[in-house]
């Protein structure tokens, strides 16, 4: 579990609770060593504790983010409190083709909406199974009950 819960709050409007990075590192977690496998990646490259997270391991693309350094330099917590939301930077990365950045900008418009403690209760809902087993952007089943959950689908970059 994370030290903070802000820490699942990424700066770019994603939700690290369903990020396979973060999802690896926990006990729950460990079925996805077989996909990362598949894929023929190295198991070490998927520890992250969250995008806010002071402690390692942080995903590298997370660590190296140019949001999260921009958010940092403007003193923001996330690109929905900064007054040039939303930039090209954030445009870009809602429109780089990957399926679960495609709701960023509506995330952190709920996100300013709604306050960070609302927005990550209903993103925790979101992505937790009826049996409360949390899942994955792209888990199509759930790992403890086996019932269909609502993700994005299979991963298209697989």
């Amino acid at each position: 579990m994370p030290e903070s819960p802000d820490e699942l709050l990424a700066v770019c409007g994603l939700y690290c609770g369903a990020c396979y990075h973060y999802r690896f590192t926990l006990p729950e977690g460990q079925h996805l060593l077989s996909e990362i496998l598949r894929r023929g990646r190295d198991p070490r490259g998927f520890d992250c504790k969250g995008c806010r997270s002071d402690t390692l391991p942080v995903h590298s693309g997370c660590a190296q983010c140019q949001k999260r350094a921009c958010a940092d330099a403007r003193g923001v917590m996330h690109c929905g409190l900064c007054e040039a939301f939303p930039c090209e930077q954030l445009r870009a990365f809602q429109n780089d083709g990957r399926v679960h950045h495609r709701d960023v900008v509506q995330q952190l418009e709920d996100l300013r909406e709604q306050g960070p403690d609302q927005w990550l209760a209903a993103q925790a809902q979101q992505w937790t199974c009826e049996c409360g087993m949390g899942f994955s952007w792209y888990e199509e089943t759930c790992a403890a009950c086996g019932k269909p959950v609502h993700s994005y689908g299979p991963d298209p970059t697989v």
